[in-house]
């Protein structure tokens, strides 16, 4: 990655980072009065814990300290969640039916709210992945096509936090549906553990009649393509970088480079040069781990999409700006006789926190139109 831009990266990060710390203190501090005393002890805190979540991801790199980087990637949930609470507190207070008198029982609140709901994003969270049962009609599913099951998973994000018996527990479950195809829609790494060997044989263990297939998405550059690369080649997943293959004689299956790789030095997607190649009387199917570009996909012959990496926003705000920034942030999108299909993910990154939304596994079955 370009220094100057990483660099850059981190100076934004941080600002807006502590920038989220100061508001959600200074809105408490404002709201209950509390003495010069009790503030020191809370600036003192929020400082600690606003240092777990950049200690554990540094200290992650180099060691196994899972308690570390789990207390500070459940704070980081905690601050984003009291972010938007405190948000909605300070617009009520605005308003004429919310006097500054009740200033302190709404701050109160705010507080019961934030640790309410951080609560139940936890649980959330841990609870095992539902499974998404999505049907495709498309008149180029042939009537021996039809009844094709693929199974996409994505945005595992393996990592310290993620156990080899909790992968099992998803491998088991999908290898129970039979599919025809499995596809893994990218960020399927996060960060070394002293496990990767136990994860490697149980993604191994992933079993389809037409194979495991998957795509970079932006963590795999984060981690390390080359690692990923090996990893993803002990663990028998076939990765499609800006290639083709046909399935079962009916499908053209296409995977393309996240962007992200531009950053690293390497190509990025080329969707454009892999359709040059293609039979269009089969049925195209495009993993990419970003939901964008779909309009362009579709006038280039793409008949099904399959993405990632929104996860649906797992916690506010990032369950509202999902929705803001992506045309087709969560579920199954149709344009003219195609479809974009994007799932909220089968882990969650980090912060092991869902308010909103459930991790999924989906299956997808294809259908003749006749």
């Amino acid at each position: 990655m370009n220094k100057l831009y990483f660099l850059f990266f981190i100076l934004i990060f941080s600002l807006v980072y502590l920038g989220i710390h100061y508001y959600v203190y200074s809105r408490i501090v404002a709201g209950l009065s509390i003495s010069v005393c009790a503030r020191s002890y809370l600036r003192i805190f929020f400082l600690i814990a606003a240092l777990s979540f950049v200690l554990g991801e540094f200290l992650s790199r180099y060691i196994s300290v899972y308690p570390v980087v789990y207390l500070g990637n459940v704070w980081f949930g905690i601050i984003s969640i009291a972010l938007s609470i405190f948000i909605v507190k300070d617009i009520l207070g605005l308003l004429r039916c919310f006097a500054t008198r009740n200033d302190k029982l709404l701050t109160y609140s705010a507080i019961i709210l934030v640790i309410l709901l951080s609560g139940y994003a936890l649980y959330n969270a841990a609870q095992k992945p539902k499974l998404r049962e999505v049907k495709i009609t498309h008149r180029k599913i042939t009537k021996e096509l039809s009844g094709f099951t693929i199974i996409q998973l994505s945005d595992l994000h393996l990592s310290v936090l993620k156990s080899a018996q909790w992968l099992g527990s998803i491998v088991d479950r999908v290898n129970g549906l039979n599919p025809d195809l499995i596809v893994i829609t990218g960020d399927l790494m996060d960060s070394e553990s002293k496990g990767t060997g136990e994860i490697c044989e149980a993604l191994k263990n992933l079993k389809a009649k037409y194979g495991v297939f998957g795509i970079t998405g932006n963590h795999e550059y984060y981690f390390g393509i080359d690692k990923f690369m090996e990893i993803a080649k002990k663990s028998n997943i076939n990765i499609l970088r800006n290639d083709k293959i046909t399935i079962a004689n009916d499908i053209e299956l296409i995977g393309i480079d996240d962007d992200t790789g531009k950053q690293y030095q390497e190509t990025g997607s080329d969707l454009k040069k892999i359709m040059q190649n293609c039979d269009f009387k089969k049925m195209i199917i495009l993993l990419a781990h970003s939901p964008v570009g779909f309009g362009t996909a579709v006038d280039l012959g793409i008949d099904l999409q399959l993405s990632g990496h929104t996860h649906r926003g797992q916690i506010p705000p990032m369950n509202f700006l999902v929705y803001l920034y992506y045309k087709y942030p969560y579920g199954l999108y149709k344009k003219s006789s195609s479809y974009i299909y994007t799932t909220s993910g089968t882990g969650t990154w980090a912060i092991p926190m869902r308010l909103f939304s459930r991790s999924e596994i989906v299956k997808i079955t294809l259908q003749n139109d006749k």
